[in-house]
């Protein structure tokens, strides 16, 4: 045991001593080093430097050993007035007293020559680069990274290296490992590595001539980052500085070498020139003045951003060129460096502003570097325009600010939202649990529950469209649309649900509509309906006793047009009338959160008013706190040539009107023998006489032998279709042919399609499945014997589509049912025809994808469409629009093929529950 312990004691003497060799050796080296200096006491930095190297460990001398040596070796050039011959001696000495510290290869670098120092700098940089890395990293495995560490830890032979292409070589190599790291990393780590290695080079080898050399490997994305840390601009003035003393040296050998006279000349010039190509195609600004303020130097940047040529400044003071408090700052700041060697402005990145001549202010960015001489200061200042940073930070800072407010905007409009969609939701869900358990016994309770539903149903829709339409106020996309539409039934059926809600609230309801008022006028109906639902909610809302009043009154009367009057009055809360200027604003609200908190989008007035304003009209608005508010606008309308179905009897149902349109003849141009079967039993419901042309070159041909009062023509057929048809039927020269009303019929809701129809000269636009009342109101207006006289083609009736509702079936027959009052025979029909024609069309639009045929696949979608629709195959009707609209497009038939898969999924099913369906009514 006692052997073991002394034998470990030997092995570790043993390896302290070589050690404790080296690192004596390291003193003695100072030691003799600090002899040589003549009085070292003057220079307290370099005595501090030593004293803390002599209290360093072992491997920390070595480290610090270039650093410590190199600033001695300095010290002695300046003491000796760059005399090297002192320096000639000591290596001397160095290699033949001190030559085991020579096996450290970083200090051994120190002694090689130029060439081989910038070549082995460069490598070792590299070599601790990678180093670094592969300590966040990990063991780097990839081939090239190994190849690259191989190469670099390879010692060189200066006999046979070309050291251009190395140096071109160590470039490539840093290009990849800081791409290499930067991919893995990111661009901030590897640019901290490469600064943490350069400062740690800086600290040990920046006396030495080739240290700038190690600039040529970095990347150059690290260096056009232009770090406050990254000391390159020092770097090249430092270069500066050492050119101007070699220049020094060089004037005082010409003296004594006449004969290289020549050869110097050339050197300077070629100096010079070189000189000047720097600061000349500098991209920042430089100005050189001395420690008086005086300008030497103005280089092309800095005409360009200062706007002052470079001959109106040389020789002049650079204080009068600047601002008051600039040139104050300048000032202090260049005797401050002269007496202390430090101040906050030099060799200090900072921002400021300077007035050029013309009185425009540029922002620029500045740093000033101090240069001593032998017998004065220079300060060299480097500057960059950032006038267009500035106004983007501006700019950013106000987005911010306005970010923020619309962010609490909009905080404020999701919690009122959040309140309002659920409110109607709970409503519609509630009721339809207890009607759910209803057995219906009691029709009256019922119906109300429905009501309920429906008036619940409505205000949600209110809130979407709120949000909807005010995205596209806000886009400048809102379009009106102007059609025939019945006032007094829009205002009744408003009225009708306000009324339950007011009830509720145990409010009274009037609603006065002035007698004069005309029953159809020719504008926008939904606008109209949602600016009067609007303003009801709101004063409903904002009551709590009292009554509601809402009146209708003619303003004035021309031959072509009317103004309508529109008031709403409350006896609710009131405005206060500070408030009554902000109530319009976009998610306003009067009422701040708390204990009487009344919920709302703050979109409603907002975008009531916008529409009003769209429609030529303006809004309104007068109230009193604790007394009500009236809102009031008015809205010029075009009249209406109307008349409404429903004149002998509003109660009565449409069957019992067919006496009115008896003896008419229509033409029905449609290639779908479904929708012909469909339009033909609809109109023979009427007693209207029905011809079928199955493409629009049949129907030219008809409408030469027969009188027809209407057309109704399909947009989309084959040979011929129908805007091209209506287009010839318009150019007709026989007025019996040319002024035939036509009705565009097509499964098309976009305006584009309407706009082709108005276009060609069709005169009404319907989408299928056609609405019953729409095409009965179409046809009463034309019937000759109604008393109705001048009427204009030309207005365009509103597409009315109806609301199919949900059904766990594939197919949805409610539309069939409601269009033909439930007749089990016709629809059997309607279905029968189906599963006859669709098949065949069906495998027509297969085979059409298979060959990749873009327009006949285009035509067969549009034609199956409207099959589907009309029997409530509303997601498959959806697919085959996608379908058209590919085909239309010339998308790629990948996707085309994609949505037909869709189709392939449901219509074996479809069929065999058409099937179902028949065979229920048979039975």
């Amino acid at each position: 045991m006692i052997f073991q312990w002394f034998k470990r004691i030997l092995h570790l003497k043993k390896a302290a001593a070589p050690e404790n060799h080296g690192k004596q050796e390291i003193v003695d080296l100072i030691d003799f080093l600090w002899k040589q200096i003549k009085m070292p006491s003057n220079n307290n930095s370099l005595q501090t430097k030593v004293k803390a190297f002599r209290e360093l460990s072992a491997a920390k001398k070595i480290a610090s050993l270039p650093q410590i040596y190199l600033s001695i070796e300095q010290h002695i050039i300046e003491q000796e007035k760059g005399d090297r011959q002192a320096i000639a001696s000591i290596r001397h000495t160095i290699f033949n007293e001190f030559d085991s510290l020579l096996k450290h290869k970083s200090f051994k670098l120190i002694f090689a020559p130029l060439k081989e120092q910038e070549l082995t700098l460069c490598k070792v940089f590299l070599s601790e680069v990678l180093e670094k890395s592969s300590e966040l990293v990990g063991k780097f495995n990839e081939p090239r990274i190994i190849q690259i560490k191989k190469h670099l830890e390879t010692d060189y032979d200066f006999l046979t290296i070309d050291l251009i292409r190395e140096r071109k070589k160590l470039l490539e190599f840093s290009n990849e490992i800081f791409l290499k790291i930067k991919n893995t990393l990111g661009i901030n780590a590897i640019t901290n590595i490469y600064l943490v290695i350069y400062k740690k080079h800086f600290e040990s080898y920046h006396l030495l001539d080739s240290f700038t050399a190690i600039l040529n490997v970095i990347p150059e994305e690290i260096l056009a980052k232009d770090l406050i840390n990254f000391p390159s601009k020092q770097q090249m003035l430092k270069m500066l500085q050492k050119q101007l003393l070699s220049l020094e040296e060089i004037n005082e050998r010409l003296t004594e070498e006449i004969i290289e006279r020549t050869k110097v000349e050339e050197e300077l010039k070629y100096s010079e020139h070189l000189n000047t190509t720097i600061l000349e195609t500098a991209m920042d600004g430089v100005i050189l003045v001395n420690s008086q303020g005086i300008v030497l130097n103005w280089n092309k940047q800095a005409e360009n951003i200062l706007e002052l040529k470079r001959e109106e400044t040389i020789g002049k003071s650079i204080y009068s060129l600047v601002p008051y408090k600039l040139r104050q700052e300048l000032q202090r700041s260049f005797n401050n460096y002269i007496q202390t060697g430090s101040d906050e402005l030099i060799n200090k990145r900072v921002e400021t502003s300077v007035n050029r001549k013309n009185g425009t202010v540029v922002y620029v960015e500045l740093t000033i570097i101090a240069i001593e001489t032998k017998d004065d200061y220079l300060f060299n200042a480097f500057f960059r325009d950032i006038t267009n940073k500035k106004i983007i930070d501006n700019e950013i800072r106000e987005a911010k600010v306005l970010a923020e407010k619309s962010a609490k905007a909009k905080s404020v409009f999701l919690s009122n939202m959040s309140h309002e969609i659920r409110t109607p939701l709970n409503v519609i869900l509630g009721l339809t649990g207890i009607l759910q358990k209803s057995d219906f016994t009691n029709l009256q309770v019922d119906k109300k529950n429905l009501d309920g539903i429906q008036f619940s149903a409505e205000n949600l829709l209110v809130l979407i469209n709120d949000i909807l339409d005010f995205s596209k106020i806000e886009a400048g996309k809102l379009s009106l649309h102007n059609t025939d539409f019945n006032l007094q039934e829009l205002i009744i059926n408003i009225s009708r649900g306000f009324k339950i809600k007011a009830d509720e609230k145990g409010l009274d309801y009037k609603m006065i509509i002035d007698p004069l008022l005309p029953k159809f006028i020719i504008g926008d109906q939904l606008r109209l309906n949602q600016i009067l639902i609007n303003l009801l909610g709101n004063a409903i809302k904002f009551t709590h006793k009292g009554e509601i009043t809402i009146h209708i009154k003619p303003e004035k009367l021309e031959e072509q047009h009317i103004t309508i009057n529109f008031s709403v009055q409350d006896t609710g809360v009131g405005i206060p009338k500070d408030k009554l200027n902000t109530i319009f604003e976009s998610f306003y609200q009067v009422h701040k959160p708390g204990k009487n908190k009344i919920e709302g989008t703050g979109l409603g007035l907002s975008i009531s008013k916008q529409l009003i304003e769209l429609q030529g009209g303006e809004l309104n608005a007068q109230s009193e706190p604790g007394k009500g508010s009236t809102f009031e606008f008015s809205i010029k309308y075009h009249k209406s040539n109307f008349i409404s179905t429903n004149l002998i009897n509003e109660g009565k149902t449409t069957s019992k009107n067919t006496h009115n349109l008896s003896g008419m003849k229509v033409l029905v141009v449609e290639d779908n023998k479904m929708n012909q079967f469909f339009i033909k039993q609809l109109l023979s419901n009427w007693e209207i006489d029905t011809d079928v042309a199955e493409n629009g070159k049949i129907a030219l041909k008809k409408i030469e032998n027969s009188m027809y009062d209407l057309i109704l023509m399909d947009m989309h057929m084959p040979v011929m279709d129908g805007p091209e048809t209506a287009a010839i039927i318009r150019q007709s020269n026989n007025p019996y042919i040319s002024q035939i009303p036509i009705v565009a019929c097509s499964a098309d809701v976009f305006p584009e399609s309407k706009k082709k129809a108005t276009k060609s000269g069709m005169n009404f636009y319907l989408t299928k499945p056609l609405s019953e009342k729409a095409l009965e109101e179409i046809l009463f207006s034309l019937k000759p014997n109604n008393n109705q006289k001048d009427i204009d083609f030309n207005k365009v009736s509103e597409n009315v589509k109806n609301a199919i509702p949900p059904s766990k079936r594939i197919c949805d027959l409610s539309f069939l049912k409601e269009t033909f009052d439930n007749d089990r025979e016709v629809i059997k029909s309607v279905l029968q025809i189906f599963t006859e024609d669709t098949p065949i069309d069906y495998e027509k639009l297969k085979l059409c994808i298979k060959n990749q045929e873009f327009l006949t696949t285009k035509e067969t979608a549009h034609k199956l469409k409207s099959s589907f629709k009309t029997i409530g195959l509303n997601n498959e009707a959806s697919i085959l629009q996608e379908i058209e609209n590919a085909s239309r497009d010339e998308i790629d038939f990948t996707q085309i093929e994609k949505l037909f898969q869709k189709l392939e999924q449901s219509f074996p099913k479809i069929l065999i529950e058409v099937a179902q369906h028949i065979r229920d009514l048979n039975s």
